[in-house]
């Protein structure tokens, strides 16, 4: 198998299969092999060999592409509720986004990955002159989450590609096969992909596999914080781009609008049946008003409808990760159990794989449940964790981690007070009387910087890029 392409139209010789089941019904959605380490290598050899050349048709295979994802939305859509489990209302967002993400990239196709620009002032030493230009960085691995399994596969894949990086791309145990389909339609559109291998299989073996191999120049990691641990370990001193989620903690002052508040909670906090990255999953609320939010969220939080992802009107699915029912079970009773202090309201009852949504009150924030060497624990199922805050809003800093509550929001009426709390927060961003949702993305970079915020496709590409400078030295 030298042509990388062939790892796409069969499995490795001798393979193990691995199965991708509905986290709802169980049923069997598809099988993909299992990359072991022999395979790992033998794809990225091939795919090391690929002398990668720009793709000057890059905007017009994107634009067809665009154009056979609408076409195909709701067969796209289908599939990622079966093997991820979210509503079918939320994969047909994921979908439609995900065709705004291909878009965004055909318009620019025609200069991504071709800035130049002149040198830097300080490096124009003498008679030097010169430009920096965009170079690509090589082999990059893409290692991509669960939780939008063909959003952020498009997102990380259609920049590498645009950069005119090789790409080894493994997909999620869980949910590889819209990512596997990502690849096909845009092969089929007509966009480059012979530097473009997907690799499936289990983290612990094709991802660590991956992670190790020496002719990988970068590597792109979405997931939890446990997993970008496990990668750092063994991927040696290559770049490293990561994201490992966290969480926005909600501070609603006295003053706040309540209703408003419940209303904007309810849609984020379980968007993806809660399993979102920066996922408002804590509120600290100033004490005169906790039993009357307690009862209106109580009543908020009951209206919701579980059940299979696939039927009208459902608006939370299963979890993705059978392990991920466990923990938060385990978490729920830990919170709750004598001594603890906490008082479930409503839900956390088990219907299948999916729990109904929970509402904890009165919780304590330093319980161990919640708190371990990383700092507080990303909640990654339908749970609100309530504790009303003795005194003034003011004094919820102290409650904050900052490397994992990445973000907060402030509730209040009271504009000025808003904006000399958030001086006083330790996170990198404060929404004040609104809740970012994770179409926001904070992304930790190879130099440990950290952002919030749309990034233009241009910056996309830069970042997984080298930049070069060529400089002329005159007679």
């Amino acid at each position: 198998m030298n042509d990388p392409s062939d790892f796409l139209r069969r499995p490795p010789p001798g393979a193990e299969a691995l199965e991708v089941r509905c986290p709802w019904s169980g049923a069997l959605v598809g099988t993909v092999p299992v990359f072991d380490p022999g395979s790992v290598d033998q794809a990225i050899c091939a795919l090391a060999r690929v002398d990668m050349a720009r793709d000057s048709g890059l905007e017009a295979a994107l634009s067809r592409a665009a154009l056979l994802f609408q076409q195909r939305a709701q067969e796209f859509a289908t599939l990622i509720s079966r093997e991820q489990g979210k509503p079918l209302s939320e994969a047909i967002e994921e979908v439609q986004l995900t065709i705004g993400l291909i878009d965004s990239f055909a318009r620019a196709g025609y200069r991504l990955g071709e800035q130049m620009q002149p040198l830097a002032v300080e490096a124009r030493v003498g008679s030097r002159f010169g430009f920096t230009r965009q170079r690509p960085r090589g082999i990059t691995a893409l290692l991509t989450p669960n939780t939008f399994p063909l959003l952020i596969p498009a997102k990380l894949l259609l920049a590498s590609v645009a950069a005119g990086d090789r790409v080894v791309l493994k997909p999620a145990q869980a949910t590889p096969l819209a990512a596997l389909r990502l690849v096909d339609v845009l092969r089929e559109a007509g966009v480059n992909l012979d530097g473009v291998i997907c690799v499936t299989g289990t983290g612990p073996v094709t991802g660590r596999a991956i992670c190790e191999h020496p002719l990988v120049d970068q590597i792109s990691c979405q997931s939890g914080i446990d997993t970008v641990r496990a990668v750092r370990q063994v991927m040696g001193t290559v770049p490293l781009r990561f994201h490992h989620g966290g969480s926005t903690v909600c501070l609603v002052a006295a003053d706040a609008d309540l209703d408003r508040f419940v209303e904007d909670l309810i849609r984020q906090r379980f968007e993806n049946g809660g399993q979102t990255a920066v996922s408002a999953s804590t509120v600290l609320v100033e004490e005169t008003v906790a039993e009357e939010l307690v009862e209106k969220l109580r009543v908020a939080v009951q209206a919701i409808c579980v059940g299979d992802p696939l039927q009208p009107g459902t608006q939370v699915g299963p979890l993705t990760e059978p392990t991920r029912t466990q923990s938060t079970f385990g978490m729920i009773e830990a919170l709750t159990s004598a001594g603890a202090g906490a008082r479930l309201v409503t839900g956390g009852i088990r219907l299948g794989s999916a729990i109904t949504p929970a509402l904890l009150a009165n919780v304590d924030l330093r319980h161990p449940a919640l708190w371990g060497r990383d700092g507080y624990r990303e909640i990654l199922a339908p749970v609100i964790l309530m504790t009303p805050i003795e005194g003034l809003m003011e004094s919820a800093g102290e409650w904050l981690h900052r490397r994992t509550h990445l973000v907060a929001s402030v509730h209040t009426r009271d504009l000025d007070r808003a904006t000399r709390l958030a001086s006083a927060l330790p996170v990198f961003n404060v929404h004040v009387n609104g809740i970012p949702t994770w179409r926001d993305g904070v992304i930790f970079t190879a130099d440990s910087a950290s952002r919030l915020g749309r990034r233009q496709v241009d910056d996309r590409v830069r970042e997984v890029s080298i930049l070069q400078d060529v400089v002329f030295h005159s007679a």
